[in-house]
């Protein structure tokens, strides 16, 4: 049988994890997981089922991306006085 795409990458085809019936999305910062039930991830230890646990990834590089920038700003700000 042949692994199915990721949920959130379409493009992509999982790959098998080792000797499980579990496929995995290559993109490391992804975390969805694949079996016979569907779709997966694994947060704090426990298996999410659903997309559930996508809103909080969406927020938290945005967040991180803007908190940068406005730092890069702020110190480009101090180096003009």
């Amino acid at each position: 049988m042949s692994s199915p795409p990721c949920d959130r990458h379409k493009n992509l085809q999982m790959v098998p994890f080792g000797r499980t019936f579990i496929d995995v999305c290559p993109v490391p910062s992804c975390g969805r997981c694949h079996d016979d039930q569907g779709y997966f991830e694994v947060v704090d230890g426990h298996l999410v089922r659903g997309d559930r646990a996508s809103p909080n990834k969406l927020f938290s590089p945005r967040e991180q991306i803007l908190k940068t920038l406005r730092s890069m700003a702020g110190a480009k700000a101090l180096s003009r006085l």
